[in-house]
């Protein structure tokens, strides 16, 4: 397959077909010209910080400086705070799940009769079978 090319007047470079921009001048002369393609330059995004909903940006800027050995020392003062915390309530839970039973075990002894098996009529609306 041969293509056509044209040579562009003034940068001398080949001329594809389909590319280029034919110019008439004023003398009438027929003139080509290769497109300059402009390479696009995106610009660099620079890093910005804002605050967040519940820490303003000092704060932010203070965490990101600190050492990680620091950061984990108190990471895991929360986490055995919260672990505390949690122990903590299950053993109220447990006292307090104690002390109702042993109530319920008093009124039991002081004279509450059980009720035992009462025998019950016979069931009414019909035998339990497929619709």
């Amino acid at each position: 397959m041969v293509l056509k090319t044209e040579i562009c007047r003034f940068s001398g470079a080949k001329i594809y077909p389909g590319k280029g921009i034919r110019f008439i001048r004023s003398d009438s002369q027929k003139d080509i010209h290769a497109e300059q393609v402009k390479k696009r330059r995106r610009t660099t995004n620079k890093p910005y910080s804002r605050s967040i909903v519940g820490a303003s940006l000092e704060v932010i800027q203070k965490k990101r400086t600190e050492k990680t050995e620091v950061r984990a020392a108190a990471r895991e003062a929360a986490l055995k705070e919260i672990k505390e915390r949690i122990k903590k309530t299950k053993d109220e839970k447990k006292a307090k799940k104690a002390e109702t039973v042993a109530k319920g075990q008093k009124a039991q002894t002081k004279g509450n009769i059980p009720k035992g098996n009462i025998p019950k009529g016979p069931k009414l609306g019909g035998a339990g079978g497929k619709r």
